[in-house]
């Protein structure tokens, strides 16, 4: 036994030391991100940090640093175009949901990317969405807007032409920078352009032209321009931005729509040589297409499974999760029992400890009852009596005299308020009458209403209460111990 808790000790403490390593890695990754906008790229060291908090122990307490080691694992094989590997690895830190919305966001912008690049709008709405809602969460506005212009984008696509409205209604009230409007106004113009409106498409298309700052940013809009002119048959429009395109971009899809319209243009002209070459070239840049499409398609079925079923290995879990709650059942169970065993006697006492101290509670809950009872009792007496007070009764003296025998100790407490005797006897009245109006006790005591009401409430004020709380204050003077 002593050899292997010594083992065990052991385990832990490699253990520990390997735990502490991994989350320097994500230390030094995630300092390199937000400082310094670079990714860290130390496959081999974010491999080791994945392999030792995969686990059901690094699953449940650090999950952040797992998800992160996945997220900037999936960044580093998206760079080398291992684009079915990295599709896993932002599955797995989807999976691992960080506390950070911000990472949330960037997990699933990422699974949305691999997305589009198949044309796979609606699976790249769903994964942008949930973007937007993480970004959202943050307060982080760069990140929010530039989101929403990637889901109106999405609606666009599918033809959800009054979402797409409404989110760039939304994304219209951020003006972040020159960058985030240049985008703003590329999507302004890919929704009229999926809506046949080329005249306004061209009108935003030109406008995001204007804007962007590099070369690469502008490729997109000089394609979509080519497009829009091509649609419009308007061929010589066309033909300068398929020019740029062949000239300065290495996109395939780009190429392969460049090429679309300068052979158009060298099939009008009868130039057999140039239609040729630029056949070939098509032809090239297609196959390139067709490579990068067949990358992507593994990630495509990985995702959609990863939607339909995002969490496969759950019942697993639960089966572990309830074989330990019963070990900790059982566990208890033994301890419970054999403290019971050893205090059953002591409970027994504190059994009738409890009784005892149960039955004095009562009783003295009927004692107090019961004096209420009686005192109602007696006031109940006294207004069948004399159903309303007696002349000589507006005398406090005569007042007390006649039901001193019935309320002599609550008489002793009312003395004690050192009231003048007027004001005594519009005590008494309240307490014996309850029921009267103040235009009965007015009449009885010969005051007005309004001087009654006034001599009530300077009564209350002289007690030291609540005008409206008179008359059961009173009346509690029954339950004070004799």
């Amino acid at each position: 036994m002593r050899n292997i808790c010594v083992l065990i000790v052991l385990i832990s403490l490699l253990s520990s030391c390997h735990w502490q390593e991994a989350k320097q890695v994500i230390a030094t990754a995630d300092s390199l991100d937000q400082t310094e906008h670079i990714l860290y790229d130390d496959t081999a060291a974010l491999q080791q940090a994945i392999r030792t908090l995969d686990n059901p122990f690094g699953k449940l307490f650090a999950h952040n640093q797992l998800g992160k080691a996945h997220y900037y694992m999936g960044r580093n094989l998206s760079l080398d175009d291992q684009i079915t590997q990295a599709a896993e690895h932002y599955i797995a830190a989807d999976r691992a949901q960080i506390d950070d919305p911000i990472y949330r966001g960037r997990i699933n912008s990422c699974l949305g990317h691999i997305s589009k690049q198949n044309e796979s709008d609606s699976l790249a709405l769903i994964f942008f969405v949930r973007a937007n809602g993480a970004f959202k969460a943050s307060g982080k506005d760069w990140y929010y807007a530039h989101t929403l212009l990637d889901v109106s984008e999405f609606h666009t696509d599918l033809h959800h032409y009054s979402q797409a409205d409404s989110v760039l209604r939304i994304a219209q009230s951020y003006n972040i920078d020159n960058y985030y409007l240049a985008r703003y106004y590329e999507t302004k113009g890919l929704y009229f352009y999926e809506q046949l409106q080329y005249d306004s498409a061209l009108h935003y298309f030109h406008q995001a032209l204007s804007l962007w700052e590099y070369e690469e940013d502008k490729f997109y809009t000089y394609k979509k321009l080519m497009q829009v002119y091509l649609d419009m048959d308007n061929q010589a429009a066309a033909l300068p931005y398929a020019q740029i395109i062949v000239e300065l971009s290495a996109d395939p899809n780009d190429l392969v729509n460049a090429y679309y319209c300068l052979m158009q243009d060298a099939k009008a002209r009868g130039d057999i040589d140039k239609l040729s070459a630029y056949a070939h070239a098509r032809q090239d840049a297609n196959e390139l297409l067709m490579e990068s499409v067949g990358n992507y398609n593994a990630a495509l079925t990985k995702l959609e499974k990863y939607l339909s079923n995002p969490y496969p290995y759950r019942w697993a879990w639960i089966a572990l999760l309830c074989l330990i709650v019963a070990c900790l059942l059982l566990l208890i169970a033994i301890v419970l029992h054999r403290r019971y065993a050893t205090r059953r006697l002591q409970v027994a006492h504190h059994q009738i400890d409890d009784l005892s101290t149960r039955m004095e509670v009562q009783a003295t809950e009927y004692q107090e009852e019961k004096r209420v009872y009686d005192f109602n009792a007696m006031l109940a007496d006294i207004r069948s009596t004399c159903p309303k007070p007696r002349k000589q009764w507006n005398d406090y003296n005569s007042l007390k005299k006649d039901l001193e025998p019935q309320l002599h100790d609550w008489f002793s407490r009312l003395d004690q308020l050192h009231l003048s005797n007027r004001e005594n006897v519009f005590c008494v009245f309240m307490l014996v009458y309850p029921s009267a109006s103040l235009e009965e006790l007015a009449d009885w005591m010969n005051y007005s209403a309004t001087g009654v009401s006034t001599f009530k409430r300077r009564i209350a004020q002289k007690i030291g209460i609540p005008t409206r709380e008179l008359q059961k204050y009173l009346h509690d003077f029954c339950q004070l111990p004799k």
